[in-house]
């Protein structure tokens, strides 16, 4: 062979083997980051049973819209209505103004998102049917809308939505000077002005008012100047929280907040009601406002329509409300206050930081301040806290009338609360009264209150029958803390009925039932159990938190209930006694333990907490904090902190153990059953202690001659190594059914490897992995609530929902119902099988970046809506995660956040939601339209916080004791999306903690083999088993596996990439085989002819 030849077959090797490189580089890198593809890319389809195999995109959509606009029109609430402003003769002219009426906020940002697409509706075309992108919306005409305004106002905000303004306008200064903005001049004054979109969402955005009235000439047209209609919009985003010093760019401390209506914004209802005989103010935010300037006479307002957030189709659903095709009946579900000042949680809401960085350095791989917060309210939060206040006088007390309100000196409830909980007004009027009422109070019994609900008005109606708990408060010794008392809420709501349409003059009776055992108090420095106090009850029909309906239910109870071993046992929800779990979590920074308000001082614990700055300074920290931050970020530490029990200060010390690596993520080191990590206990599985843990067996079920599984005279299945027809895998039609207790699914993860199960617990992002000794394919899960797909174009084309809070406020648990299945069925069509949704946080304040996203500032209610909304999603075939579990109530400064709190109110308020979802079921009565909650499994999937419970990221007593002791929950628990950061979470800690699973990015499982504790120990090994298990119970359970695919589009690629570079290979070395011998010939060929020369 010549030179050249070696040298041609030299670099054919050569190239051969770097594109063999390279394709198993291609090929490992798409394996390794499959989870994230998957949410960039999307995956292929899936089949599944039920509605979704016979529906088509366009029948998903059409539903999506049908429900979008039910839920708005049942959500939005009539705030003001004077001299029945409202509703407008269907047709009337009106003319639409205000910036955020073309930008309206459709929802808020982040994991909660959507897309604004051809089927997302302006304003204008809701309202006047003029829609002529998408298939099948609607095109009703409601209102006859002024275009000459419509026309001036598109081209004043830039010609589309959410754009850079382009035209001339005049707006505010962070400094409040007016100043004009053109062109590129705009962008040079961005800074001074705000984000620079109309969409944006840390600024107001509104005109000035000598915009309006130097372009009069521009919109006002003739028949026009009778109805105007304006829209204040405010927005939410996760990662970041409403400023609570605004200033147009949050650079100054003004006094003023981000959820106040600006001057400008004020300055627009001057200029409506000069020119304007009627006023209609649409409120386009899901976060509670103070809008005391809606009832002063100066500013004009008629009639006002809190719409919240409504999705890409609500606008709809408010334009039948405005006409009167629909009547509202939708209630709020938070508090609005005048100012919101004079709540606790407005003090200790903001960034706080400890500003002892440097003594907490020592592995800590995040350079910043440590932020934290302390929920000083106690269970005095929304409701709880005002209704409360008003009981004690507090409001009355020179304590509160000595200060300065943004209302002036306030006093009295009603100059303090402008709309509370629960209220909404109607078109017509109703009457209630009590018919019926069995309130024994007997304990594990139920009670029942039946109310005849009649309209005494003329158009027909919905209304909510509202059932709140009025518990005695005594100051003794018996339970709480000696000298103050079992801390209790003056009102707490404990059930609501919405009604069908009632028609003028017609009736409909609701029957409320409640346990007893749900009644119950959690003494957490008393007793340490559930308790229900001894004396008087009084059960309120309300037509909101504050006004009664009727007269109440009044009853007593003889003798205190104690739910413990030696009372009257657990709670029938509850599957062991409930105990005080996380006590560590309630000394705060050192004063908070006899810091929470309290109900025996509500004004000494008022003047405290306002004194609080918003960031806590060095010297201002105890050394109990301090030491509670510097444990080392490695091993364990004993944590000493104060509490109370059976009423007496005590002082304990616990472990606190981080799991491996020097990272600060913090951990209990005693597992919740209190054996030892090596223990043989662990050798066996975790339901049937008699079954020895295996690895890679194979099982088959036993069958008979038709091929049906086989059931013993117990009806159990058998399994057996023996080939049959029926593998016991993730497709058995048997698993579906089974118990989690049962043994079938040790004989399932019997067959899994340690490698698999280690794939498992680190692998949990935006999918669940394949598990291919059981037939178990990769199926994508993605965010959010706000609409299937999170608004990712890879995902096809999905409705944009209503906001939580929208929603909540239907107070129709049977439209949540609905809106579970409609999201499954886009779902399932569009290759997703399984959703980071709902968000069950709390509104614990108006300031959480993310309220959009949750329900309310009540856990019952948020957990019926909720737990309604989950039974349609998995029912449908799709799994189900609800989040942020648990305290995740502000975004500001949120990743690795400590939370102090009391674990009373974590149990009654903050955890209430996704108690519900676990424990309750909603069965659909389709034909009268509504539905019953009952007790059984539900939510099947749980993703954790970002947040520390006191300085633990994963709290063995809440995930562990409370969620599968208490709770009996055996679904899976993830990480939130942001693992494995080491500064905040390690896979080991939260396999140790409870949280098993990490959500994140790319490949987590050398994480565990780094850390080592969690693949070397008895108890880690069957904790990762655990987690697989967990898995598989809720793939089966939920009917996922039917709606599973392994076609996922990253895998498409690495099929089309194998094959170029199968071609590719082949070519070189053809060609390397190939041209020699060419050569060769051509070579032979030349020397004959010159041999015959």
């Amino acid at each position: 062979m010549s030179d050249k030849r070696k040298h041609l077959v030299k670099n054919g090797i050569i190239a051969t083997a770097w594109l063999v490189i390279v394709m198993l580089v291609f090929n490992t890198m798409l394996t390794t980051f499959g989870s994230t593809l998957i949410n960039y890319m999307g995956i292929g389809t899936v089949t599944a049973g039920g509605d979704a195999e016979v529906m088509t995109e366009e029948e998903t959509l059409a539903e999506g819209r049908e429900v979008n606009t039910e839920l708005e029109s049942e959500g939005a609430v009539l705030l003001r209505n004077e001299n029945n402003a409202l509703p407008l003769e269907k047709g009337s002219k009106v003319t639409i103004l205000g910036a955020m009426s073309y930008n309206y906020v459709n929802g808020g940002t982040g994991s909660a998102g959507g897309k604004y697409d051809e089927y997302t509706y302006t304003m204008k075309e809701a309202f006047d049917g003029s829609k002529t992108e998408g298939e099948g919306v609607s095109t009703e005409q409601y209102l006859d809308v002024n275009e000459k305004a419509w026309n001036w106002l598109e081209e004043a905000v830039g010609g589309e939505r959410n754009a850079n303004t382009t035209g001339e306008y005049v707006g505010h200064t962070g400094t409040g000077e007016e100043t004009t903005f053109t062109g590129s001049d705009y962008a040079e004054n961005k800074d001074a002005y705000g984000d620079g979109d109309w969409g944006g969402y840390k600024r107001v955005n509104e005109f000035s008012k000598s915009v309006y009235e130097n372009h009069k000439d521009d919109f006002m047209a003739d028949g026009y100047n009778d109805t105007v209609i304006v829209t204040f919009g405010r927005s939410g985003a996760e990662g970041a929280s409403p400023v609570m010093d605004y200033d147009g760019d949050g650079k100054a401390s003004t006094g003023t907040t981000y959820l106040q209506l600006s001057e400008d914004e004020k300055d627009l209802l001057k200029f409506c009601a000069e020119n304007y005989s009627k006023t209609i103010v649409l409120i386009n935010s899901s976060a509670a406002m103070e809008l005391g300037e809606i009832e002063q006479e100066e500013y004009g307002v008629d009639a006002c329509l809190w719409i919240g957030h409504p999705g890409e189709a609500g606008l709809v659903g408010v334009a039948q409300l405005l006409t009167g095709e629909v009547n509202p009946s939708g209630h709020l579900v938070d508090t609005y206050a005048y100012d919101m000042s004079t709540m606790p949680s407005f003090y200790n809401n903001d960034d706080n930081k400890y500003t002892n960085v440097e003594s907490i350095t020592t592995g800590f791989d995040k350079s910043s301040n440590f932020g934290y917060y302390q929920y000083e309210e106690g269970i005095y939060v929304g409701y709880r806290f005002y209704e409360t206040a008003d009981a004690e006088g507090y409001f009355d007390s020179e304590a509160f009338t000595s200060h300065e309100w943004k209302n002036g000196t306030a006093s009295g409830y009603d100059e303090v609360v402008q709309y509370p909980f629960g209220y909404g007004l109607s078109y017509t009027t109703f009457s209630q009264e009590v018919t019926d009422s069995d309130v024994s109070l007997e304990a594990h019994g139920t009670n029942s209150i039946s109310v005849k609900v009649t309209n005494t008005g003329d158009v027909a109606g919905k209304q909510v029958v509202q059932l709140y708990m009025e518990a005695p408060y005594d100051q003794d010794d018996s339970l709480g803390i000696k000298g103050t008392g079992l801390q209790k809420s003056a009102k707490v709501l404990m059930g609501f009925q919405k009604t069908g349409l009632i028609e003028p003059g017609e009736s409909e009776t609701v029957t409320i039932e409640f346990d007893t055992d749900d009644l119950a108090s959690f003494d957490t420095y008393g007793t340490g159990v559930y308790v229900l106090e001894k004396g008087d009850y009084k059960f309120h029909i309300g037509e909101n938190a504050h006004e009664d309906a009727t007269d109440p239910v009044e009853t007593s109870l003889a003798d205190t209930i104690v739910y413990d071993e030696d009372g009257v046992g657990a709670r029938d929800s509850d599957e062991q006694v409930a105990r005080t779990s996380m006590s560590d979590v309630d000394a705060g920074d050192g004063n908070m333990l006899d810091g929470y308000l309290n109900r025996s001082d509500f004004a000494g614990g008022m003047e405290t907490i306002m004194q609080h700055e918003s960031s806590c300074k060095e010297e201002a920290l105890s050394d109990n904090a301090v030491a509670a931050l510097a444990v080392p970020a490695k091993g364990s530490t004993d944590y000493t902190y104060e509490t109370y029990e059976n009423g007496e200060k005590v002082t304990k010390t616990v472990k606190k153990y981080v799991g491996g690596a020097s990272y600060l993520a913090y951990s209990d080191e005693e597992n919740w059953e209190g054996l030892t990590q090596d223990d043989e206990r662990y050798l066996y599985d975790d339901a049937n202690e008699d079954h020895a843990i295996e690895y890679g067996k194979t099982y088959y079920v036993v069958v008979d001659d038709d091929g049906n599984a086989v059931q013993d005279e117990d009806g159990n299945y058998q399994v057996t190594e023996e080939e049959t027809s029926m593998r016991l895998d993730i497709d058995a039609p048997i698993l579906a059914d089974l118990d989690y207790d049962n043994e079938i699914w040790a004989y399932l993860l019997d067959q899994t490897t340690l490698e698999e199960q280690i794939a498992v617990a680190g692998g949990l992002g935006w999918q669940t992995p394949a598990v291919e000794s059981v037939n178990k394919e990769q199926e994508a899960v993605v965010d959010g609530p706000g609409e299937s797909g999170n608004g990712n174009n890879s995902y096809g084309t999905n409705t944009w929902w209503s906001s939580a809070v929208v929603n909540a406020s239907t107070w129709n648990p049977y439209l949540m119902e609905k809106l579970g299945e409609a999201y499954a069925h886009q779902s399932i069509k569009n290759g997703l099988s399984g959703a980071y949704a709902p968000a069950m946080n709390t509104h614990r304040t108006p300031f959480g970046g993310r309220n959009f996203e949750y329900f309310s500032e009540d856990g019952f209610i948020g957990g019926k809506m909720g737990a309604a909304e989950v039974t349609g999603l998995q029912s449908s075939g799709v799994s189900v995660y609800i989040k942020h579990m648990a305290m995740n109530d502000n975004d500001t400064n949120r990743d690795g956040n400590i939370t102090w709190f009391s674990e009373q109110a974590a149990r009654e308020i903050y955890l209430k939601d996704y108690e519900i979802c676990v424990k309750e079921l909603f069965v659909v009565d389709e034909a009268n339209e509504t539905g019953t909650f009952v007790d059984g499994e539900n939510v099947l999937g749980i993703m954790g916080s970002l947040n520390r419970d006191g300085i633990s990221m994963f709290h063995q007593g809440l995930y562990q004791t409370i969620l599968r002791g208490e709770w009996g929950f055996n679904g899976l628990v993830i990480t939130d999306g942001v693992g494995p950061y080491p500064w905040v979470m390690t896979p080991g800690a939260g396999l140790f903690g409870g949280v098993e699973g990490q959500l994140g990015g790319s490949a987590v499982t050398a994480y565990y083999d780094q850390e080592g504790d969690a693949t070397s120990t008895n108890y880690g090994k069957y904790l990762l088993r655990n987690c697989t298990k967990h898995m598989l119970y809720q793939n089966a359970r939920s009917a996922t596996s039917a709606a599973s695919t392994d076609n996922s589009a990253w895998k498409t690629w690495m099929v089309a990439g194998d094959v170029a570079f199968g071609v590719a290979i082949v070519a070189v070395v053809a060609t390397c085989i190939a041209i020699p011998v060419v050569r060769s010939r051509k070579d032979a060929r030349a020397k004959v002819t010159i041999s015959g020369e």
